[in-house]
């Protein structure tokens, strides 16, 4: 009799431990069902997002772009020279964006870049207007970026203008004869170790960079001639190097008008819609300029040490990125080292469009 006593006790809790089971299976069931029903929402809602992100995008509107700090060749950050040249070049392509508004702030800076700013801005105000907004200063290469927009609005105490070229040295000869310091050099030609700091530089020397600097002065203002509709010889005698106010760079037709950076962004809003034909009543929204990832990739990797950044060839290798981000680390990261090992052995003194007293 026991024995048949524990074969039932043990037959009935068969069904018990079955319907135990079933109740865990049907309960993770429901839960798969939910999480998958609420990931697919919020991938719905992520999409819908997207869509009217998008749509925000493709409406007709003015866009802001900011040009802050010296002017340069390096990829620094979001609002450096070239990051914002590249933004204006792609700006030309892009037929949602009706007008756009510059705001410079910036002393001014070498040669090229500037020159690559004022002929991204002459060919993007060819297909949309361009209205520069110039803030604190807007000097040397920061006009010359301007000279060639639509329009230029600068506050009453805006420095601008200090047209002209400049490049500077130092000799510290008689110093380090008297500590007992001499240079060795060893060159192949005459003017390689030209505006050497270690001795003083030569009349021929001094010539073949005066017609140097002429060279880039008379290029210089021939493009602001043509940018401001001015005569060639009005422009000489204001670009002599001086800095004007606002008020006065607008009595000496440098800029258009004095207002803030909310009446040239009204202003831009009119030369839009006469430009595109736009009716009176429609709506312009102005945004900021976004960042793209190679733009801040570019800054990333520009301000990060190299040796943080070496490990970036080991995670490339490893496959944990995706390749295409992985190759893009590795190539942009390989350049930055390398032009860092360059600049290390590179003395020679930049021409700057930019006042001296911010070298």
């Amino acid at each position: 009799m026991p024995l048949i006593s524990g074969l039932y006790i043990k037959l009935k809790q068969i069904p018990e431990k079955f319907d135990m089971q079933l109740n865990r299976i049907i309960a993770l069931v429901l839960v798969a069902v939910c999480f998958i029903s609420a990931t697919f929402g919020i991938q719905r809602r992520q999409m819908d997002e997207a869509l009217n992100f998008k749509k925000v995008l493709d409406r007709d509107r003015l866009e802001l772009v900011s040009l802050d700090g010296v002017i340069s060749g390096a990829r620094t950050s979001a609002s450096g020279a070239m990051a914002v040249r590249d933004r204006l070049r792609e700006l030309i392509e892009e037929d949602s964006v009706k007008g756009v508004l510059l705001s410079i702030n910036s002393p001014g800076g070498t040669v090229g870049a500037s020159k690559e700013l004022y002929a991204a801005v002459k060919d993007l105000s060819e297909k949309k207007p361009v209205v520069v907004s110039m803030l604190d200063q807007a000097t040397s290469g920061g006009y010359y970026t301007a000279s060639s927009a639509t329009k230029i609005y600068a506050n009453a105490g805006t420095l601008t203008g200090s047209i002209g070229v400049i490049l500077s040295g130092f000799n510290a000869k008689e110093l380090l004869d008297k500590v007992g310091i001499q240079a060795k050099v060893i060159k192949t030609g005459p003017y390689k170790d030209i505006f050497s700091p270690f001795r003083e530089l030569g009349e021929p020397e001094r010539q073949l960079l005066q017609e140097l600097l002429q060279n880039t002065y008379q290029e210089f203002i021939t493009d602001v001639s043509k940018g401001r509709k001015l005569d060639l010889e009005v422009v000489r005698k204001l670009a002599d190097g001086r800095i004007y106010t606002g008020r006065q760079a607008k009595e000496n037709k440098l800029v258009d008008a004095i207002g803030t950076l909310d009446e040239a962004v009204a202003d831009l809003k009119t030369l839009a819609k006469k430009k595109f034909d736009l009716p009176e009543d429609k709506e312009l929204p102005i945004r900021k300029s976004p960042a793209s990832f190679e733009r801040l990739l570019d800054q990333l990797l520009n301000q990060a040490n190299v040796s943080i950044a070496l490990p970036f060839f080991d995670i490339a290798g490893t496959g944990n990125i995706s390749g295409a981000i992985a190759d893009q680390l590795t190539s942009k990261l390989s350049g930055q080292i390398s032009g860092q090992n360059m600049h290390m052995g590179n003395y020679d003194p930049p021409i700057l469009l930019m006042p001296s007293w911010f070298n």
